[in-house]
């Protein structure tokens, strides 16, 4: 492929400090570069790992693996309501000190040796104390993480002392989203499953639309706003120093294209409607008795300036990606988090979390049913391609991938990680370009 300049008015040009030429396949396929992801990006980064209503109450917690991190951490609510995140290791003989994924404690005890330690992690009691020497408690309490909040969802960041907090780490790409309703989203489901492909290219099959005409053929390629090219083209995107946006447009004659029908009712039901009664018969039954069944109305100017930042009438949702693996799908009447957790450097934990507005009545709990198995589908069409693709990859055939101009945010994301990874190692930028060129 001959390089060349993006024509003026793509999102490419827009951003032409990411150039417009190909991708190395290599981050995505050697198990070196994964190491160097685990020590420079993962281990210094802030990382969701829940919400602030897992942990409702003082004494309740959370354990969560971080593969990437290589280690374990217990996020648990203290007494004065503060949320706390400490590895999961006694200071003793290192024991696990959680063995439960989830529960309420009112002290955490280790099960080797009954080592003792308060919802701060503080050391708080040693059986036969009096055997040790020179013990002073303050010395042995849980190794803390950092641990912070943003719009209720918890993030910790295995740096003590980050050097960037998480309010500023999110803030420039995500302060005009904030006082979205994510707190009245109560609701929903959840899936978890592990992917042989790399991190980041199971990611990148969720932060571009280019597929979604081909690959979700048979679920939902009909409630998608599409081009001549019958493809779906992005209202906008938005690139950052770490994060990325797309915002997309759907059918609003498709239930599925129309998120707003079910909570907004009115018009905007009965243009979800007009072509779902007669081709999508299940979609529609299912709106219908949905209706005004929601507990809390989300009118769309009452959202942040943020989300739908376009103003398009047609919008359908807003992709929000934190880096590194933090996929946020913002919606009128609910939100799709999910999570690419690095396992291995050919291995992927996806979980995917749904949350919706609580239904009031069997018809709305009916709709959420339709929707679970619509979105579940989605997702497996989503997942079909990954471990080919993973594959198709380690073959070494090719050396490079080609993205067009509606694929921006899976070439932002290579050069924010390379980016930091030449930071981090003493190289510029461009050495880190040329490299990866020269391979």
């Amino acid at each position: 492929m001959i390089a060349t300049q993006a024509p003026e008015g793509t999102l490419t040009a827009r951003y032409a400090e990411l150039g417009a030429g190909l991708i190395p396949v290599e981050p995505y396929i050697s198990a070196e570069y994964y190491e160097r992801e685990k020590a420079h990006i993962f281990k210094k980064t802030w990382l969701h790992v829940g919400r602030v209503e897992e942990i409702a109450q003082a004494g309740d917690y959370f354990v969560k693996k971080l593969d990437a991190c290589d280690t374990e951490i217990i996020v648990v609510r203290n007494k004065q309501g503060q949320i706390r995140a400490m590895h999961n290791v006694c200071s003793h003989r290192l024991n696990q000190i959680a063995y439960d994924k989830t529960g309420h404690t009112r002290k955490f005890f280790c099960k080797f040796h009954g080592w003792a330690y308060d919802l701060d992690g503080k050391l708080t009691g040693v059986p036969d104390e009096k055997c040790f020497f020179g013990l002073d408690f303050k010395d042995y309490a849980l190794t803390r993480v950092a641990c912070d909040v943003w719009q209720g969802f918890i993030f910790v960041n295995m740096d003590p002392n980050p050097k960037m907090s998480l309010a500023d780490f999110m803030k420039p790409m995500y302060g005009d989203v904030e006082g979205y309703p994510f707190d009245r989203m109560t609701v929903g489901f959840q899936w978890e499953t592990v992917v042989n492909c790399n991190w980041k290219l199971a990611l990148d099959a969720f932060q571009e639309a280019y597929h979604v005409a081909y690959v979700h053929g048979n679920s939902i390629a009909d409630a998608i706003d599409k081009s001549d090219g019958g493809s779906m083209p992005p209202l906008d995107a938005l690139c950052g120093d770490f994060h990325r946006r797309l915002s997309l447009a759907g059918n609003q004659k498709s239930v599925y294209g129309n998120p707003k029908a079910v909570t907004s009712g009115g018009a905007a039901a009965a243009e979800a409607l007009s072509d779902a009664a007669t081709t999508r018969p299940i979609a529609a039954a299912a709106l219908r008795a949905g209706l005004g069944s929601a507990r809390h109305a989300f009118p769309l100017d009452a959202l942040p300036s943020g989300v739908n930042w376009t103003k398009s009438p047609n919008w359908l949702f807003d992709i929000n990606v934190i880096f590194p693996d933090f996929y946020v799908s913002l919606r009128p009447n609910y939100i799709q988090a999910y999570n690419f957790r690095p396992i291995a450097h050919n291995k992927t934990l996806f979980e995917a979390r749904v949350y919706y507005p609580e239904m009031t009545t069997p018809g709305g709990r009916f709709f959420l049913e339709y929707m679970k198995v619509a979105l579940r589908d989605v997702l497996l069409e989503d997942l079909s391609t990954l471990e080919r693709t993973q594959r198709a990859a380690e073959t070494g055939v090719k050396k490079h991938m080609v993205l067009q101009d509606n694929e921006l945010l899976v070439r932002h994301s290579y050069h924010v990680i390379e980016r930091l990874l030449a930071e981090a190692e003493g190289r510029t930028t461009t050495e880190a370009r040329t490299e990866a060129i020269a391979e």
